[in-house]
């Protein structure tokens, strides 16, 4: 596996689930900018706290995210090569526009830090 460090925007609102053990869990879309200018669609899962902090964000909000990314590919319907990129999230930033002074704040989950002004 790859750890990698990605930031984009949600794409819908996070689903939180249960897997057939019990445990729960919540997966959600990210994307990012990829080369010239054509979104790279990222599957994300997140158990525990993570789970419950993705959970609590919207689409679109931004987003960075690590952990563990996994590539795969296939033939898609078309024919075509398609790809693909999973990530299990170990820790993530949510960033948050505030409208009343136009600046950003940043929102630390995993960390003992709370907000940080940009």
């Amino acid at each position: 596996m790859i750890h990698a460090l990605i930031s984009g925007s949600l794409y819908g609102d996070p689903q939180q689930r249960t897997g057939k053990s019990g445990k729960p869990f919540t997966t959600a879309k990210l994307k990012t900018a990829g080369k010239d200018g054509q979104p790279i669609w990222v599957n994300l899962i997140a158990f525990n706290d993570a789970g419950d902090q993705l959970a609590a964000l919207s689409a679109n909000a931004p987003l960075s995210v690590t952990g563990q990314a996994e590539i795969s590919a296939w033939i898609g319907k078309d024919g075509n090569p398609a790809a693909g990129l999973s990530l299990t999230i170990e820790e993530m930033i949510g960033l948050k526009q505030k409208s009343s002074k136009k600046r950003s704040t940043a929102t630390v989950f995993n960390d003992s830090v709370e907000d940080v002004a940009a």
